[in-house]
């Protein structure tokens, strides 16, 4: 088959891992992105590189129109409300959503034409959103007999919401964030497609403190404030060191986390994410707030299952024991493994679709 994926950006390499596995199993794939992510992944076959999309000046007007729609917690949305819907918050901000659809459109057709899209079978939206907010040219793309399929990464769709006018013409929709499915129920969960082999760890320590790393892309999201109260005491008892990992290019991000001994990844009511595979991935124990439900569908797992009462006391076993970092290290990479494999889930996405 050949397969288009669009996405705003390459979220946590998550559309461009899907690529890959897919031309692996034989498809010809590829990705098109708004613009590159501050990490510098560099995965995407096209960047259109646009304007009036993710700069300083963007990020204000929507602070300023959206206010509610650019805050990010740990915290799920309450499913009574149902599914979160876009809309524009005034007539001021419909009226920026079509200048800026106006001054796209050209530019956009140019290179789906240079691709001859209408040769494609499948069109992929990662992270729900069409290539204009009125969903004009996707439309277009269904009626000449593109199938449609959405697949939500992140707080795309807690934030954001649905774009009613992509929604309803979607073929497929899946999504790689459990708590999305409890208000969305349409939604198929899926585990987030997951590349292992460039994480690799220092063979030698330069330090004989014991490394607890954390990440936060959001400290919001992550629970940062609250994760640091309850490990610093840490230090007082211990020979530990506390990493924080954070505003840093990937792979700067990746060269830090793999030299810690530990990694917390998030408290709060989202689980896991890409963070807490990363490490896995590299052997390192891996701390996280799992909720019950949650841990219900994953069964067997290998991460520490935390809160903000009990982290203090859950890694202090891990802190004294390299025998049992050394155990739920590899337990950890094998659960990667098995799991999170692109080609796995690429099969599963596809096997969906095509029945």
């Amino acid at each position: 088959m050949k397969i288009l994926h669009f996405a705003v950006e390459n979220y946590a390499r998550v559309p461009a891992n899907l690529v890959k596995a897919e031309r692996k199993l034989g498809h010809e794939s590829y990705l098109i992105t708004l613009y590159h992510t501050f990490q510098g992944y560099g995965d995407e076959d096209i960047c259109l590189e646009m304007p009036f999309v993710a700069t300083n000046y963007i990020t204000f007007l929507k602070r300023f129109f959206s206010p509610t729609k650019t805050q990010v917690t740990n915290l799920r949305k309450d499913a009574k409300d149902g599914v979160p819907v876009w809309k524009p918050t005034n007539g001021i901000t419909n009226q920026l959503f079509k200048l800026r659809d106006r001054l796209w459109e050209n530019k956009i057709r140019r290179v789906l034409d240079s691709l001859e899209v209408e040769s494609f079978d499948l069109l992929f939206l990662d992270g729900g959103a069409g290539f204009l907010r009125s969903a004009k040219i996707v439309r277009e793309l269904k009626e000449k007999g593109l199938r449609i399929i959405i697949c939500y990464c992140g707080s795309d769709l807690r934030t954001r919401g649905i774009i009613p006018a992509v929604e309803e013409i979607a073929d497929h929709r899946f999504t790689f964030e459990f708590d999305h499915t409890l208000y969305h129920p349409e939604l198929k969960f899926m585990y987030f497609p997951f590349e292992l082999v460039d994480f690799k760890r220092p063979l030698q320590k330069n330090s004989t403190k014991i490394r607890i790393g954390h990440a936060p892309t959001s400290r919001s999201a992550k629970g940062t404030d609250e994760i640091l109260k309850e490990l610093n005491p840490l230090r007082e008892k211990y020979q530990v060191e506390i990493v924080l990992i954070e505003n840093l290019p990937h792979q700067d991000a990746l060269t830090l986390k793999a030299s810690c001994d530990i990694f917390v990844d998030t408290i709060g009511e989202l689980g896991y994410g890409i963070n807490s595979l990363e490490s896995l991935a590299m052997g390192i124990p891996t701390a996280v707030q799992i909720l019950p439900d949650f841990e219900a569908v994953l069964g067997e797992h290998p991460f520490i299952n935390i809160s903000r009462q009990t982290i203090a006391e859950k890694l202090v076993p891990l802190i004294e024991s390299g025998d049992f970092r050394k155990e739920f290290g590899g337990k950890g990479k094998r659960w990667v493994e098995e799991n999170h494999d692109p080609l796995k889930v690429s099969r599963t996405v596809l096997s969906c679709i095509q029945n």
